[in-house]
């Protein structure tokens, strides 16, 4: 095709397996939308509770929260490709933004906050986007970084739940 193809999850994340074939298939850029943002197993829960559908709302419940977690989908999937890496996926604020930008994602996607704004009106569009802005802006100063290029090359460290899944990554190596 003439036009850039963009592949996203929603919900469960990328791995580095499916990212390659997706990059050797000739996708241009992989949204990781991991787990942290919209669970479609959520989704069905309500569906089928509206249904009456006990079984698979309760089936729904169970897979919740399946899924890679956003920070470590947009790890392991940036050492595994060269293609752009969108973060998504439980990004709400700025400085979110800032921590996928560093992980190894190219650009960041929020839904929630613009899509809560919008509920209410442009002008509160414009302020969570105004705010978002900021936010990012002061976690470029804060690195030292003049810009998105520079942010991507931080020295960083890594702790809790996300240190424990890259130590415990059993896929290909990370480095």
């Amino acid at each position: 095709l003439s036009k850039p193809i963009v592949v996203k999850e929603t919900g469960a994340g990328i791995d580095p397996e499916t990212a390659k074939k997706l990059e050797k298939v000739g996708v241009s850029a992989i949204n990781v939308a991991g787990a942290g943002g919209t669970s479609w197993a959520a989704v069905e829960y309500y569906r089928n509770l509206k249904a009456k559908n006990r079984i698979l709302s309760e089936v729904s419940k169970t897979f919740w929260d399946w899924g890679i977690p956003t920070a470590f989908s947009i790890y392991i999937v940036s050492k595994s490709v060269k293609i752009p890496i969108i973060g998504s996926g439980g990004i709400r604020t700025g400085l979110d933004v800032a921590k996928a930008i560093v992980l190894g994602a190219d650009l960041a996607a929020l839904a929630l906050p613009i899509l809560s704004a919008a509920i209410k009106g442009p002008k509160e569009v414009k302020a969570i986007l105004r705010r978002i802005m900021h936010e990012l802006r002061l976690a470029m100063f804060l690195t030292g970084s003049k810009n998105l290029e520079e942010l991507k090359k931080v020295k960083y460290f890594i702790t809790g739940r996300l240190k424990d899944l890259i130590n415990s990554w059993k896929g290909d190596d990370l480095e």
